[in-house]
């Protein structure tokens, strides 16, 4: 009777350690909480979980607030420096945190960025909390990322969605999906995730679908519904999506390589190819002239064909593209 006791205890205490890490130093909840756990393989009861909650509230050495000043009641953390709050961490490791939250938030399984969520929380928290003029307070205003294209916002992918083709790929489980092609006809189909790609702020699994052994892409902004199942996924053995990205320009072209030469007569450009080239076996010379030539071995590409285009008529002279066999 007495081990049934303390395995109960025991449970309880975990349970209450459980509910802590899912309540942030922003105001959180209830469903909120329930979501968060679940997402981390830990279904609560919204009974049960209001009763812990109870329970942490009426322990202020834990250091969770409670409003209830509206029907829908919420939490957060308010001892930041207490035994069951996140790490406390430095100004660099917090200004690492955030960028790695901003640019890795569509790369990384949904349950793991969920679990890292007091981390994120507490360091935006300590962040905002120093002084103005502090280095690590500014520090995220004086760094920018600038797309070399078109500048387009990202589509909206529901986070539900990211979160069942992450765990599956995670996992390597098949996943039932339900989704809208660029005809807008909706289809449904079961497939084995093989990869996550980022591309122009949108974001592709890499796929095969049941009975058939080529890969497609399936654009997550696109799915209308995803499930997990609990049958592996189909991954061939010599699948590498570092190869595979490789061997094709992803949604650009289908793997054919080509011989470029290109003349220009702008000093600027051949600074410029000069110091990001094409390819390892680029060639770059002045001409008699006074023209540049350029020779590369690279990918024949739509996007090629449009960055040669963008240029001022006349820029470039294209000699030759020879398909490389």
């Amino acid at each position: 009777m007495e081990q049934n006791i303390n395995a109960d205890h025991n449970n309880d205490i975990l349970l209450i350690f459980a509910v802590l890490r899912g309540i942030t130093r922003r105001w959180t909840t209830t469903s909120e909480i329930q979501n968060r756990l679940a997402s981390q393989g830990l279904d609560i009861h919204r009974r049960t979980l209001q009763r812990v909650l109870k329970r942490i509230v009426n322990h202020p050495e834990l250091g969770v607030e409670l409003d209830d000043r509206t029907r829908v009641y919420a939490y957060r953390q308010t001892v930041p420096s207490g035994s069951f709050s996140a790490m406390q961490m430095n100004p660099q490791e917090c200004l690492l945190l955030r960028l790695f939250e901003e640019n890795m938030r569509y790369l990384l399984p949904g349950s793991l960025m969920n679990a890292m969520e007091p981390l994120f929380e507490t360091a935006r928290a300590t962040l905002r909390e120093r002084a103005p003029e502090t280095p690590e307070r500014t520090w995220l205003s004086k760094v920018a990322s600038v797309p070399s294209g078109v500048k387009f916002i990202p589509p909206e992918i529901k986070p539900r969605i990211f979160d069942a083709v992450s765990e599956a790929l995670y996992r390597e489980v098949k996943l039932e999906v339900r989704y809208r092609n660029l005809e807008g006809v909706e289809k449904e189909a079961i497939v084995s995730p093989l990869g996550l790609v980022l591309q122009d702020r949108k974001v592709y699994v890499v796929v095969r679908f049941d009975g058939y052994d080529n890969c497609r892409h399936l654009a997550l902004h696109r799915m209308l519904d995803a499930k997990l199942l609990e049958f592996a996924a189909d991954v061939p053995e010599d699948f590498s999506l570092d190869e595979y990205m490789q061997s094709r320009h992803f949604n650009y072209s289908h793997g054919k390589k080509v011989r470029l030469v290109l003349e220009f007569e702008d000093g600027h450009t051949a600074t410029l190819l000069d110091e990001s080239p094409f390819s390892r076996d680029q060639k770059l010379e002045k001409l008699e002239d006074g023209f540049w030539r350029l020779e590369a071995t690279t990918d024949d590409t739509s996007l090629l064909k449009g960055w040669i285009g963008g240029w001022p008529d006349g820029h470039f002279r294209l000699v030759e593209k020879i398909p490389m066999d």
